[in-house]
């Protein structure tokens, strides 16, 4: 019997150029700026986004903190900090248009924000590590 050592198959796409936070959300820093989106994970099990609440610029990030919303017909979800920071720019076509998260969750960010230099880093999940826990999730549904 021959066995043969496989990927994790999931359905959801998880792209190796940025970092991963337990709430479903994707961070990757753009020089001086971080942008954090939801994953495709996310747009997923929500469905049909029909409302995104952002916070205005200048607003502080506290890691763990709720700093916005998504709504679809069937779900309410909390976005959380993923490290502290300031919001230095909110995706305003997401509020006028939050389809758009479900057409290219990594191609829209909802926040840029300067992270604080002092805060350690979270323990964010790299994209394997990510691939990995949706693994599971998958085997459970």
């Amino acid at each position: 019997m021959i066995h043969v050592a496989t990927e994790p198959r999931i359905h959801w796409l998880v792209p190796d150029d940025r970092h991963f936070d337990r709430h479903h959300q994707w961070i990757q820093p753009r020089e001086t700026l971080w942008a954090v989106g939801v994953t495709d994970y996310t747009q997923d099990t929500a469905g049909d986004i029909l409302y995104v609440a952002l916070p205005a610029p200048g607003t502080r990030l506290e890691e763990g903190r709720p700093f916005g919303s998504i709504e679809s017909g069937k779900w309410v979800g909390q976005l959380y900090a993923p490290f502290n920071g300031i919001v230095i720019a909110s995706n305003e076509p997401l509020i006028e248009s939050p389809h758009l998260l479900n057409q290219d969750p990594y191609g829209q960010w909802l926040i840029l924000a300067s992270p604080d230099p002092d805060a350690p880093l979270p323990p964010w999940l790299s994209a394997d590590e990510y691939r990995q826990q949706l693994a599971l999730l998958e085997e459970s549904r």
